[in-house]
């Protein structure tokens, strides 16, 4: 008998390309022995809200198929119960599968994955009980999110991205953030708290970072605006941020983050969608998150 096996999906996910996948991952399941219970979310929110539901049926897995928006409220619904979540890239970016090594193409990520092992990771929490899996920012990139039109991004993905940070860099306009962790404290213009090593595909933002640790590692600019901002970004994409001497790098659990020019607005951002406006209090979740990993050759 073949088992059934749930996967939460995001129709708008990847400008359609999805839906065009989902067939070969239904038939690459049949072949593996499983039938998929396709659960298709509605609006936002609604795979927390699935993911929930499998749970209390306790299901062993789910799977969450789309980009990282679909991976994080999967995740909201699954956190602190026994239910594994495994992720099928088939969004844009989907930035966590490249992070836990998972193929790219959904019907091998299955195949690898259904043969895997599962493990608890640990996510960041804000004090508004918002979940983040990769990484909570604050600066150029929130700004741009937070002024990118939802429609514009659907439909664009990285190109309508780009062409928003192209505006926002005419503009000029980027406000100051103090970070502060216990007794330190620090202003700058560009805040990532990294939960994992990726940001924005494969680059490395916060190389410290680790989903199975108890902390979380933030990376903070010191300079302010849109000149320091530009070559600090293209800094992660070669791997070189790190070496800037306006750079910070420390180990947290405990993290605030607040306008340094108190009544200023800054937004930011959590795991590539915007989140809310500074200030924000930010800590480790207490409950772990199972997730499933292709098997490591040799194991």
């Amino acid at each position: 008998m073949r088992r059934t096996l749930p996967l939460i999906f995001s129709p708008v996910s990847g400008r359609g390309r999805l839906l065009k996948r989902l067939p070969r991952v239904r038939a690459k399941a049949e072949e593996l022995g499983f039938d998929l219970r396709l659960l298709k979310t509605r609006a936002p929110g609604h795979a927390t809200e699935l993911a929930a539901r499998c749970a209390a049926e306790d299901e062993e897995l789910v799977l969450a198929y789309g980009g990282d928006g679909t991976y994080n409220e999967v995740a909201a619904g699954l956190l602190g119960t026994s239910t594994a979540m495994a992720m099928l890239p088939g969004g844009t970016t989907s930035v966590l599968a490249y992070e836990l090594e998972i193929p790219r193409a959904a019907e091998l990520a299955l195949e690898a994955l259904l043969g895997g092992e599962d493990r608890p990771m640990r996510c960041g929490r804000t004090d508004r009980d918002q979940l983040f899996l990769m990484m909570l920012s604050a600066g150029p990139d929130s700004v741009v999110l937070d002024r990118l039109d939802t429609g514009l991004k659907l439909r664009g993905g990285k190109l309508a991205i780009a062409l928003q940070a192209l505006r926002e860099l005419g503009r000029g306009s980027v406000t100051a953030i103090r970070a502060t962790a216990g007794p330190w404290s620090e202003t700058g213009g560009w805040a990532i708290v990294g939960n994992i090593r990726c940001y924005g595909g494969p680059y490395h933002a916060t190389p410290g970072a680790d989903p199975f640790s108890d902390d979380l590692e933030l990376v903070l600019q010191r300079g302010i605006g849109w000149r320091a901002a530009v070559p600090f970004f293209f800094g992660i994409a070669r791997g070189r941020h790190l070496e800037r001497r306006d750079v910070v790098r420390r180990r947290v659990r405990q993290l605030r983050l607040e306008p340094a020019v108190p009544g200023e607005r800054v937004p930011y951002q959590i795991d590539g969608d915007p989140a809310g406006e500074l200030p924000v209090e930010i800590s480790m979740a207490p409950e772990p998150l199972w997730v499933r990993l292709p098997l490591r050759p040799g194991a």
